[in-house]
């Protein structure tokens, strides 16, 4: 047993030293102030005569299931990630960098350990290697800049591609990225101010906030932006071409705009400002209270709150119905979710999540109070419409609160769990948990499919569009709504047909029917 141990130690270390050369393999190790540099030759052969090393290497994969590993530990796992230190090997900037090396590589450890503990699936090492292997290629082409922070975007790159090669919304975050989307939970962060969605490939405005550099640069509705910088923006998601378009106030950015498929293209150049979103904005339409939520930030719910208050005396507490617009927002907190559901709901379950470990099912329910005193609710939903908003839209669904007007949603039915790492390290995004409805129905992938069906134009660009989206589970609802078409004839000419018809169907009494029928 122990030649068959020592055997399969040489094996791993064949590998991890294949394309290069044992001596340099060895000096590295030995560099790194790891392991001996006589390690890859008579260390294997140590092993044949050494009971306590096969135990080490089955303990250390116990150490590194519960996450608490060193790089020395994860190597003699995985002899093959002794490439990640590799390509520190060149490097020499200067007495610093001994410290700086150790450092980036216990950060490695750390978010390799920690994917694998708290993915939302059973992770085998495989895919963080393979992950990580190709992020060391793309270290290896790409110039960095050699300067100060040259280990930090070395080791960058690399995390970066093994965690977002997990799924679509996975990802290491840099500090300044940490930053950014602390910043943005507060519903204020640096940027342009335009509201976007994805239409063929290209980033398309939905609309520009109010007194930012995109209004006033006269960017419009229905514009499209190709490049970034330069950069063309086919084939990124539309989180990355948003981060692309978000910074530091006061840095600059050059959009290239193309106004109808058929014109000309031209750049505008835009300074970007603190943004401050407005996540709820209110309107009366007669006397139907109209409430559009553009995003799930802290201050979503009391922002609504106030509006249906508002909407109340504005009509005289004859308020008869409330559309709750929701097309177009892509997300945010999960709490914020919970509160506007709750909202409206006087019982029952709001939204049921799932991880790794099936035993261990997290269920939220509903306190007994409706916000609206049980008024007949309209939900607006459409392709861009993602993740709180499906959870906020299926809850009220499923229990029969609501109709739901519009286009099947997006389909992002997952958890993402931001876990800081350290002071100056940033932080990991990790998708640990799938999103159920009450009723059971999987949002992933499949997303809330209406009540009500425009079949007008809808982005393709959905969940499972996107590079390596997780995978679907649990009961899928087979669509039956009817078609917004057929029970709204006289509306499809209208500048927004699917708000002419809930307002048609509100005022006519026809919804109260309609939610009797869910019922």
């Amino acid at each position: 047993m122990l030649v068959v141990c020592a055997l399969t130690t040489l094996h791993g270390i064949s590998k991890a030293a294949k394309g290069t050369e044992l001596y340099r393999v060895s000096r590295n190790t030995w560099r790194m102030g790891l392991l001996p540099p006589a390690f890859l030759i008579a260390a294997s052969f140590a092993l044949i005569f050494q009971l306590v090393a096969c135990g080490s290497i089955e303990g250390d994969r116990d150490v590194i299931r519960r996450g608490h590993l060193s790089f020395e530990k994860l190597v003699r796992v995985h002899p093959e990630l002794i490439s990640v230190a590799n390509i520190f090997d060149e490097t020499s900037l200067g007495p610093q960098v001994p410290d700086e090396r150790l450092q980036q590589l216990a950060l490695f450890a750390k978010v390799f350990g920690l994917a694998q503990r708290e993915y939302v699936e059973i992770l085998l090492p495989e895919r963080l290697i393979t992950g990580a292997l190709n992020g060391i290629k793309t270290v290896q082409i790409t110039e960095l800049q050699p300067d100060v922070n040259y280990l930090r975007n070395m080791m960058t790159v690399v995390l970066q591609h093994m965690i977002s090669d997990l799924d679509a919304h996975s990802d290491y975050l840099t500090p300044a990225d940490y930053e950014q989307i602390q910043v943005r939970t507060r519903g204020e962060f640096g940027g342009i101010g335009l509201e976007m969605t994805m239409e063929h490939g290209l980033v398309k405005c939905i609309t520009s906030i109010e007194d930012t550099p995109a209004q006033r640069a006269g960017i419009r509705p229905g514009d499209l932006i190709s490049h970034i910088n330069g950069e063309p923006v086919l084939g990124m998601t539309l989180i990355q071409a948003v981060k692309k378009m978000r910074g530091s106030a006061g840095s600059a950015i050059v959009v290239t705009v193309r106004r109808g498929m058929s014109s000309e293209a031209f750049d505008v150049r835009l300074v970007r400002e603190i943004i401050r979103i407005k996540p709820v904005s209110a309107r009366a339409e007669g006397d139907i209270g109209y409430i559009r939520i553009v995003t799930f930030n802290e201050r979503t719910y009391r922002s609504m709150n106030r509006a249906i208050a508002g909407l109340s005396r504005e009509l005289g507490g004859r308020m008869n119905g409330l559309v709750i617009d929701l097309r177009d927002n892509p997300g945010g907190l999960l709490d914020q979710a919970l509160k506007v559901s709750d909202a409206f709901l006087v019982e029952g379950e709001i939204v049921s999540t799932v991880g790794r470990h099936r035993d261990r099912v997290r269920r939220f329910r509903a306190d007994p109070e409706d916000l609206a005193s049980g008024i007949p609710i309209a939900v607006l939903i459409n392709g861009g419409s993602a993740s709180a908003s499906e959870i906020v839209s299926g809850a009220l669904k499923d229990h029969g609160r609501v109709v739901v007007f519009g286009q099947r949603s997006f389909g992002k039915g997952s958890v993402q769990t931001v876990i800081p790492l350290g002071q100056g390290q940033g932080a990991l995004r990790l998708t640990t948990a799938r999103y159920y409805t009450p009723s059971g129905q999987s949002i992933q992938v499949h997303g809330i499919e209406p009540d009500i069906i425009s079949v007008e134009a809808d982005p393709a660009q959905r969940e499972k569009n996107l590079r390596n989206p997780l995978s679907a589970e649990g009961q899928v609802r087979k669509g039956n709504g009817a078609l917004m078409e057929e029970v709204c004839p006289d509306v499809s000419g209208g500048e927004d047909p699917i708000l002419l018809c809930a307002l048609h169907m509100l005022r006519s009494g026809l919804l109260s029917v309609e939610i009797q029928t869910l019922n």
